[in-house]
Formats: C-alpha cells, structure tokens, sequence
C-alpha cells in the first residue's frame, strides 16, 4: 500500500498542470460541500433559536399563589363559576334520547376532573422556592432543556462607595441564565462555572448602567462596589432585552447567585426558569413540573397550589379583570395552541430551512460530479501515456488486480488530495460569509468527515474504469506501443 501511495505521488507529478486542474475542480466540489452544509445548518439552528425565542418554550415557577382557585392555570378547565358542568349532555327538547358519549376520550376526562376533589385550601405562608426544587426539575425530566433560578433584592452599598447612587438591586442568576434569556456580551466576561459554584464577587452591568455609574470610564470592566464588605468587580457589559437595568432610581447589577443569596441573608429563590426542548412539549413539561412540586411541597387533593407555574403562552393571557368563564376557557385552549400554531409554524420554517439546503446541495453534488469527471479524464490520460509501463509490469509478473490497484489509488489519493484543499476553502467560504456576509454558519467534525468521504468515494466511482482499462490491458500489445 505504501509503495503504491508512493507511486501515485510521483506519477502526479509528472504532469503537475493537468494534476492541479483536476485538484482544482475536486477541491471546488467540496468546498462546496462544506459551505452547503455549514449554510444548511447554521439557518436550522438560527431558526431552531428564533422559534424558541419567540416562542412558548420557557416555563417560570414563582413561589405563592394569588389566582382565584376558579381560574386554572394549568391547561384544563374548572368546573367551578355556575356554568354548566363540562362534558354533560343537555337535553335536546325534542324528546329524543341524547347520543352515547361514554367512551369518548375528552368527555370521560372531563368527567374525572369534575369528581376530583376540589382544590379549596390554601397554604400560608406559601413554600419558598430552594435549591430541592432546581433538583427535582433538572432531574429526570423529559423534554428540559435547561434549568435556572434567580434571586432578587434591594441592597445598600458600604461607605466609601463614590458612586451617583447609594443603593442597588442585585439580580442573581445561574450560568445558564444568560443562554437561556438572550444575553450578548458586549465587553469583558460571563462568570465562570467556578465563580458561581463559589459565589465570587464577579458582576454584570448593562451598558446603560455602567455609563451612569461610571460616566468617565472607557471601560467599566475592572471597576469594584463594595457591597457587604466585599468589593464586587465587574467582570463583563452585557446588552438585552431583558435585561432592562431596574429603575431609574435603583440600577440593576447581576451576580452570581449565591453571592446575591449571602448578600441579601437569604437562602430562596423568586423564580425559577425552566427551558424545554421544543414547543410541543411544554404543556406536558409544564404539568410535570406542576405534579412534582405538589409531592416536593406535601400539598393534599383539597389545598390549592403554593406556586405557579405559567408558560409563556399562559403568562401573555390575562386571567384577572375578566369573566372567570371566559378565562378558563382561553387557558384550557392555550395548550392546544402551543402545540398545533406554534409547533406548526416550526414545521413549515424547518421544512423551508431543508428545502434551501436540498437545493444547495444539488449545486454541491454537480460541482462534485465536475470533480470526479476531471478525475477520470487524468486517469484515463495518464493508462494512455503509460502503457508500456503497464506491460512491463505485467512482463515482470504484475497481477492484473494489482495494476487495477495501483491506478485506483492513484485516483483516490487525487481525490482525497483535492478534498483536503476543499477543506481548507470551505472553511475560508464560511469565514468570509459569516463575518462578512453576517450569514449563520455551523460546522461538526461530521460534517467535515463526510465531506472528505464522499471526496474519496467519487475518487473510487470515477477512478474504477481507468484502472480496470489499464488491467485489462495485453502485456505484449503494451509493451509495442509507442
């Protein structure tokens, strides 16, 4: 094998412009493999990222309950408030008998609702939110993608301070935080696993608040604020929405969250944010998570939830100032439209997303179909020149199998030759259009493998009929010619 590599080199060498043409159009080919693919991907995961921003895939858990117990929450509705009973059958008038509905799936959960015992109760003061409840969320879970708490108070800086302002709201938060709710990083650095872990004295500011705290600073990242006799250093300059920097009297700073617990001599959390996978799911995440906390929290079938737990479909209706009918009825619908509008809507943008990239790849295969028909073209130059050399092979005792090898390698070889430059260019392509293009690319060592693959297997596909023309040659007709 090695002897044949080595010959493969040097008979590509002998004729190095008709080598470095055919290396140009393999290396084309898949460059534009690379790019197809790192195009193809990088739109499927914006896309996938613009869904689950806009759409119904975070869920808040806050501690308390101040729903009246006829409005639920929770996707299904109540039978409470004087309407009639959901899945009774109303006399017609007519006379006639009503239509069986005993086996019909919605009515006989309708049923079990209604003679559920009712949640009347309540729990005071209602179970604070700590770290068992991030455990039992993140543990386990179906359909979570990732799992934050926060934990929020007013705080008054220590003497010293030299600052426009004499008190704070820190606003902490877990290092999946940012991921999660958008966060870009402007200047500086995110706190670190450690630090959190740790509770260093690490903060993030907004750009609107480091300007007002620091108006003649170029650059907050550096500056300290002694807050409960630590210096708390800013360590990076955030910009997003959600991050909106507090009041205008009280700015907002963001610590991690057990420094902003050991600041403000608590051990609880406000809320906690859940992340689920897809859009379909939450609903069903959202239950879960509901029955879960009811075990971690002890609560009986009589006592109404010490918590809420609200998706982002749920906390964008408005369940108080209204008839509590028309509110049970506009929740209990909310879970069907998070899995019919929501999730097909995410369907049509995939299949959008996959229609471009088949399309893209299309252009991909031609451009690699081009290659490998310059492979073949030098293959077939190259038995042509070298057919005495092919008899003499054969005069001394070479198999027709190992001269169908020899040239089959030498195929492969400047095949896999032009896929190692196509690397090399796709990965300058996606470059250029990402930072120049501003376009969203991805690339996974799959997606290279692949594309250095199917270099070498059209190196096979179009080098075979050379090399199998070169064996089937006869030795003394070989080694007449000129």
């Amino acid at each position: 094998m090695t002897t044949n590599f080595r010959m493969a080199l040097k008979a590509l060498t002998q004729n190095k412009l008709q080598a470095i043409l055919t290396l140009l159009g393999m290396s084309v080919g898949v460059a534009m493999v690379v790019i197809v693919s790192g195009l193809g991907r990088g739109a499927q995961l914006r896309i996938e990222s613009q869904i689950e921003s806009a759409g119904p895939t975070r869920i808040t858990i806050r501690s308390g309950n101040f729903v009246p117990a006829a409005v639920d929450m929770n996707g299904e509705q109540d039978s409470g408030g004087g309407e009639p009973s959901e899945g009774s059958v109303a006399d017609r008038g007519d006379g006639s008998a009503a239509p069986d509905l005993s086996a019909d799936a919605a009515v006989t959960d309708a049923r079990r609702r209604i003679q559920a015992v009712k949640a009347t109760k309540f729990k005071s003061p209602p179970t604070p939110l700590t770290r068992a409840d991030i455990a039992v969320l993140a543990t386990g879970l179906a359909g979570v993608k990732s799992v934050a708490a926060a934990a929020q108070g007013n705080t008054i800086m220590d003497a010293g301070a030299n600052l426009p302002v004499t008190t704070l709201r820190l606003a902490g938060f877990d290092a999946s935080w940012p991921e999660m709710t958008g966060w870009n990083l402007v200047d500086g650095r995110l706190p670190s696993d450690g630090e959190h872990e740790s509770g260093a004295p690490v903060m993030l500011v907004t750009r609107a608040i480091a300007r007002r705290l620091w108006p003649d600073a170029a650059s907050s990242v550096g500056e300290e604020v002694p807050i409960g006799g630590r210096q708390v250093k800013v360590v990076g300059v955030i910009d997003a929405a959600e991050a909106g920097g507090g009041s205008v009297i009280v700015p907002t700073i963001y610590v991690p969250n057990r420094l902003a617990q050991a600041l403000l001599h608590r051990d609880s959390y406000d809320t906690i944010v859940v992340r689920t996978t897809s859009i379909g799911v939450t609903s069903q995440v959202a239950k879960t998570i509901r029955d879960r906390m009811r075990t971690l929290h002890h609560l009986p079938a009589d006592t109404v939830d010490d918590f809420r737990v609200e998706t982002q479909s749920n906390s964008a209706l408005p369940p108080m100032g209204s008839d509590p009918r028309l509110a049970r009825a506009v929740h209990s619908n909310s879970k069907g439209f998070e899995q019919a509008s929501w999730e097909e809507m995410a369907k049509s943008l995939r299949q959008a997303g996959r229609t471009f990239t088949l399309l893209l790849a299309g252009a991909a295969a031609v451009s690699l179909l081009v290659g490998g028909i310059g492979v073949m073209n030098i293959m077939l130059v190259s038995v042509a020149a070298r057919t005495r050399e092919i008899g003499l092979r054969m005069a001394l005792g070479a198999r027709a199998t190992d001269v169908m090898f020899q040239f089959l390698v030498e195929a492969v070889t400047l095949a896999a030759l032009g896929g190692l430059i196509g690397l090399v260019l796709g990965g300058i392509g996606l470059y250029i259009t990402e930072h120049g293009l501003h376009w969203a690319t991805a690339v996974s060592p799959g997606m290279l493998f692949l594309a250095l693959a199917m270099a070498g297997i059209t190196g096979v596909a179009f080098g075979f009929g050379p090399a199998r023309r070169a064996a089937l040659l006869d030795p003394v007709i070989a080694l007449r010619s000129e």
